[in-house]
């Protein structure tokens, strides 16, 4: 009788080691999927703010920010637009935009606004931001340095 209940005692023990080392490996898969989620999510909203700018831009070239003209002032521009085009969750204090006209003659792109824009000429706008990992194991990876995400449309001018 004493034997079986010493048997039962370290099968109690080996469970609750068991379930110790499982719960670490599942939180840490939980967060991963959480990291991933949120990364998947941002890059969404930067997508939908740099083709919003990039649609602006489109119709109204000379307009990239609130700093290219009296007649370009907040809601006026592309950079105002994809602000407030739908990523209200995302911190845009650390994104930088950069929008580029393609010179139609040798294809190059430049930041400068050209001083004639054509219709059929290409603009794109270009969003950066930093993302920090909160996943201990990947955060670990990237020595808990942000990682850069960065998307761009191309809209045409009409």
């Amino acid at each position: 009788m004493l034997r079986t209940h010493r048997w039962q005692q370290a099968e109690r023990g080996q469970s609750l080691v068991e379930m110790s080392i499982g719960f670490i490996i599942l939180t840490l898969i939980v967060m991963g999927i959480l990291d991933l989620g949120r990364v998947y999510f941002l890059n969404l909203a930067l997508e939908d703010a740099a083709g919003e700018a990039a649609l602006y831009l489109s119709l109204n070239p000379y307009c990239p920010d609130a700093s290219s003209g009296n007649h370009c002032s907040d809601p006026k521009n592309a950079k105002y637009r994809a602000l407030h085009s739908g990523g209200a969750n995302v911190d845009w204090s650390t994104a930088g935009f950069t929008y580029e006209y393609r010179n139609p003659g040798d294809g190059t792109w430049s930041q400068t606004i050209p001083n004639e824009v054509q219709s059929g000429m290409l603009v794109r706008v270009t969003i950066e931001t930093e993302f920090q990992v909160l996943t201990p194991v990947i955060s670990a990876i990237t020595r808990g340095q942000p990682i850069t995400l960065s998307v761009f449309a191309v809209g045409t001018v009409v």
